[in-house]
């Protein structure tokens, strides 16, 4: 195991592991940090936010080896950013102390829960889609863009990563600000791994486009005229 590049004993990783029984994960009192931490290779960008933020990681060596991190910008409580540091590295982290987290391996899915989160991210795209389509100067099919959400229990927006732009300001803070509105129709199932990674492209002129094909399902629905 490793403590920031720190070797540790199997018997200190067990120990705080018993301790997960115990200590909260993330506390609604979490404290907010200011985060400049660009991509980069996970170790350097793990060693960055310990020293943001205190915390140190225990994972096994050679666990980080050869993954990159997108890094991390902005005001953020600590367990908000850790998380953006670890999408798309195929880590996921648990916190089983206040100052120390460790990290695994996202644990692989059965079958049966593979077609629930499937169903699921089918249904978060959809309500991502009718979201933004409403937006007059932000519609999909005009940007590149890449949207990372965490989804609470409720079915509300818990946490949000938006890399790339729509091109404008104004339009980057429209997407944003309707994406944290948003609430999706159902709550997360029971084991669904988050987050949700959807990719936003710019369409070719004369096809048809995203936003079209939803408004077609809604008139179909009654929803619009």
């Amino acid at each position: 195991m490793k403590r920031r590049g720190t070797p540790v004993s199997g018997s200190m990783y067990c120990a705080l592991l018993l301790v997960h029984m115990a200590v909260a994960p993330c506390m609604a009192s979490e404290p907010m940090f200011d985060f400049s931490i660009a991509a980069q290779s996970l170790g350097s960008a793990l060693i960055r936010y310990g020293d943001v933020t205190g915390k140190e990681a225990l994972y096994e060596g050679g666990l980080v080896d050869g993954r990159v991190s997108g890094g991390v910008e902005g005001r953020a409580t600590p367990t908000a950013a850790l998380f953006r540091i670890l999408v798309g590295t195929g880590l996921t982290a648990r916190f089983v102390a206040e100052g120390t987290y460790v990290l695994e391996l996202t644990p692989e899915r059965r079958s049966g829960q593979d077609r629930s989160d499937r169903r699921y991210h089918m249904l978060v795209q959809q309500d991502v889609l009718e979201t933004l389509c409403r937006l007059p100067h932000a519609r999909p099919g005009q940007y590149r863009l890449v949207t990372v959400l965490w989804i609470a229990s409720d079915g509300t927006v818990q946490d949000l990563l938006k890399l790339g732009s729509a091109g404008q300001p104004q339009a980057d803070d429209s997407i944003e600000g309707a994406l944290r509105r948003m609430r999706v129709r159902e709550p997360p199932p029971a084991g669904f791994v988050q987050p949700i990674r959807l990719l936003f492209t710019p369409q070719s002129p004369g096809t048809r486009s995203d936003c079209e094909v939803v408004e077609s399902r809604r008139r179909g629905l009654g929803e619009v005229p």
